[in-house]
Order: structure tokens, then sequence, then C-alpha cells
């Protein structure tokens, strides 16, 4: 089981917050499995794998001035845990969340527990879903999105050659869910699937701005706000690939660094709309003069996708 929840805060005194929050919440994410289920937090801070869970940063806080966030004491605020694998996120439900001491402290201020979210009925970045039944319902679709709107609510950033690049380059987007997806999901994608986006998937409108994350020791740039995603002459069974994984994005995130707050992300489909210029200025595509594009048939068919099983398309 795949399972996002929020937890909702409310300022016990006034303060200032001056630096980034995510590495308080992850500093309470391992405090707090070490207090219910130690062998828990030895396992997941051991070895350099990707991990089976993101963390947000404090949300809904003012804007900051000039680098800090005042806040209130009442202030309401909240912060967000997903879990990709399904023993811990059974482990998240049943001892994490429902002994989450009374009163916590992030960002230097201390905070009253109010309440938790683990459905979308309860607040919009809280869900749950399965990886199997994300595979077939998005594999199988015989009529697969043309285009994605995906949003970036946390500064989002992404390894490069020579450090950071801060801008969703789609190559980038969907390497980094793809890379989660093989370790986490049931069913195996096809490995050239990043090949695809480099070629065969554009940015064809975006609204983005560059946010600083900074921390005592360092400050990374990371990138949030909207973009749309538009397939170029991409076969069904491609697009149904995208599909699949812009869905698993909303728990699995964006990027670098989600332990730590980055990369919280959403894509949804969008209706079609006319045909645009494959040529022109309206679109950015990830450069790679020597891309390999994965051929075969143009869907699935109507059959149900088994876990470890590599879809032919």
């Amino acid at each position: 089981m795949l399972l996002a929840a929020v937890i909702h805060l409310e300022a016990l005194e006034s303060g200032v917050i001056r630096r980034a929050t995510g590495r308080d919440v992850h500093g309470l994410w391992f405090d707090q499995w070490g207090r219910v289920a130690p062998s828990i937090a030895d396992r997941l801070h051991a070895g350099s794998s990707l991990r089976p869970f993101t963390l947000s940063p404090l949300m809904g806080l003012p804007v900051p001035r000039s680098g800090a966030r005042p806040v209130e004491m009442g202030t309401r605020a909240w912060f967000r845990v997903t879990t990709l694998e399904a023993a811990l996120s059974a482990r998240l439900e049943a001892d994490w969340l429902p002994r989450l001491p009374a009163v916590v402290s992030l960002g230097g201020v201390r905070w009253r527990v109010t309440g938790t979210a683990t459905t979308a009925d309860a607040h919009p970045w809280a869900g749950r879903g399965e990886t199997q039944q994300l595979a077939e319902t998005h594999l199988l679709d015989r009529s697969p999105p043309v285009r994605w709107r995906v949003t970036l609510a946390t500064p989002t950033a992404f390894h490069g050659a020579e450090g950071h690049i801060p801008f969703p380059l789609p190559n980038l987007l969907i390497g980094s869910w793809l890379r989660r997806w093989q370790v986490f999901g049931r069913v195996r994608l096809p490995a050239e699937t990043a090949a695809w986006a480099r070629q065969r998937l554009a940015v064809s409108a975006y609204t983005l701005k560059t946010v600083p994350v900074r921390e005592e020791r360092r400050t990374t740039i990371g990138c949030v706000g909207r973009l749309t995603l538009r397939a170029l002459r991409m076969k069904p069974g491609e697009r149904a690939v995208f599909s699949l994984l812009s869905a698993y994005a909303f728990w699995c995130g964006s990027g670098h660094r989600t332990t730590q707050g980055m990369g919280m992300t959403r894509a949804r489909p969008l209706a079609s709309s006319p045909r645009l210029p494959e040529n022109g200025n309206r679109s950015i595509k990830s450069p790679s003069p020597n891309a390999t594009i994965w051929g075969g048939r143009g869907r699935f068919g109507d059959r149900r996708i088994s876990a470890g099983h590599t879809p032919q398309i």
C-alpha cells in the first residue's frame, strides 16, 4: 500500500522560522520511529539506496519576509509523510501516527498536534493507493492522456553533472519517478522510459519560480510552480507508462532530497487540446541527440498486469 498522511499542527507560541524545516521533519520522523519501532528506524537509516518514504517541510505558513517566516501563537500548519512500501505504510498507520507526541518542535517553534489525515476526502495532499491497481488502471488504458499538469509544491531540483538543476526537464522528472517505481512498484517498466521522455515529451507551458532552501550549512536552489507536459508522436502504450508514473509521483515525489522536504509533487491528466507545433518555440524538449526509443505495440491490451511483469508496448 502507498500512503500519504498529513499531520495538522497549531503553534503554541510565537516565533520566527529562519531556515528550511524539511530537516526538522526528517528528525521528527526518525525520533518517532526510534520510540515506537527502533528496528524500523535502523532499517530506514541503513544503506544508501532510495528510501521508501518522503517528507515535506512545514506547509501552510505565511510567505517569508527577508528569509524569515513569522509565526504567531495559534498559527495553523501541517506537514506530510508518504510511504512507498506496504509494510512500512501499515506500521505508519498503526504505530507512528497514533503515537505521535502531543507537542512537537519544528523550526524552533513548539506545535500542538491537532489531528491527522490519511484520505483524499480529509485533505487534498493525503491519500492511499496500491501499485498493482495503479499499474492495471493506467497500463491497460486504451486511450491514455496526451498532456499532464504537474504541480511542484515544494522546491524541486535534480542532480546534474556539474551540480543541481532547478528546472524540471521531462527526462529528469520521469527518470526520478521511474527509479523509485522500479524499486518499490510491483510491475517492471521498460528501462528505456527515460529515453522516451527525452525524445518524445515536451514542456508546453510552465509557471515556475526558483526558491532557495536555506539550511544551516548549505543552500539549495529548487523550483516551485506548475508545468504542462505534452506527448509528441508517442504511442498509446508509451503514454500509458507516463500516465502511471505521473500518478505515482503523488507519493514518490520528484528529484532529490525528497526525504528532507523537497520535490512534493502532484500530476494530473489534462483534456486534449489542438496540436502544438513540434518545432516551434512553444515547447521545451530534453536535449538528447542519441536517445533510443523503445518500439513495439501501441497498447497493452485487455489483460491483467502481473507482479514482476515488464509490459510489452
